[in-house]
């Protein structure tokens, strides 16, 4: 659970970009809500596929009976 908050991506990397430490703060907050966000759209997408699928599934077998 630790990498969904942006003040822990620090421990993940950290690099230095013309002599300033990056991520800063609100970048790091960012970054994690980004990903975060990515991760919950593909899991809805992922839910929502899923009972597509079976909703096709089920047609295909009553229409074949």
């Amino acid at each position: 659970m630790t990498p969904v908050f942006g003040h822990h991506t620090e421990g993940y990397f950290q690099i230095e970009i013309m002599g300033k430490d990056f991520p800063d703060g609100p970048t790091e907050h960012a970054i994690a809500f980004g990903v975060s966000g990515v991760a919950l759209l593909l899991m809805a997408y992922g839910a929502y596929a899923f009972v597509r699928d079976l909703f096709r599934w089920r047609r295909r077998r009553r229409a074949v009976s």
